[in-house]
C-alpha cells in the first residue's frame, strides 16, 4: 500500500505523487472501492484516479542504483525484431505494456534507429518516441537528480564514458 506524498510512475505516463488515499465522489467510481488520487508532477492540470488494488497500472519508480545499471547497459539492449509492419504499432504497444523502463529503451532504441535508416520520422514513431523520452526521463530525474530536459545529455555522457 502506497502513502500520501510517495512517488509513482503512473503506465508510461511519467511521475507522478499520491496526492490523496480514499473513495471518490465521481458517478463513475465505485463508492465501495478506494482509489489513489496521483497529481502529475510535471503538469498541474493532470490527475489520474486509480484503485487502490489496482497493481499493473502502477508502480514505485527504479532506485538510483537500478537506473544507472538500466544506463549502463542501454548499448547491450537490443532493438524491436519487427516482422510485419503493418503490425509495428501493436508491437510497440506490447513491448510498453508492462510499464518496464528496459522495455521502453527497446521501444526508444528501435525509433531512433528506424529514423536515422530512413531519414526521417514518421507520426507514430514520433507519438512514441515523445511517450517514452517523458516517461523514462522523469523517471530518471527523480531518481538521479539531474533535470529531465538534461537526461538526454547525462545518457549519452555516461555511455560514452563507460565505451572509453
Amino acid at each position: 500500500m502506497l502513502s500520501r506524498g510517495d512517488a509513482v510512475v503512473y503506465k508510461c505516463r511519467g511521475l507522478y505523487k499520491v496526492e490523496d488515499i480514499g473513495t471518490l465522489d465521481f458517478s463513475f467510481a465505485d463508492r465501495k472501492k478506494n482509489y489513489y488520487t496521483l497529481q502529475s508532477m510535471d503538469d498541474a492540470k493532470d490527475r489520474a484516479y486509480v484503485p487502490t488494488d489496482d497493481e499493473s497500472n502502477i508502480r514505485k519508480p527504479v532506485s538510483r542504483q537500478e537506473a544507472m545499471d538500466l544506463i549502463s547497459r542501454m548499448p547491450e539492449i537490443d532493438v524491436l525484431r519487427v516482422k510485419n509492419e503493418k503490425l509495428r504499432e501493436q508491437e510497440y504497444k506490447q513491448c510498453i505494456a508492462d510499464y518496464c523502463p528496459e522495455n521502453w529503451v527497446k521501444v526508444l532504441k528501435t525509433l531512433y534507429k528506424r529514423t536515422k535508416s530512413r531519414g526521417s520520422v514518421t507520426s507514430m514513431d514520433k507519438k512514441y518516441q515523445m511517450l517514452l523520452e517523458h516517461a523514462l526521463y522523469s523517471e530518471f530525474s527523480f531518481v538521479l537528480g539531474v533535470p529531465a530536459k538534461d537526461m538526454s545529455r547525462f545518457i549519452a555522457d555516461h555511455v560514452n564514458k563507460k565505451a572509453d
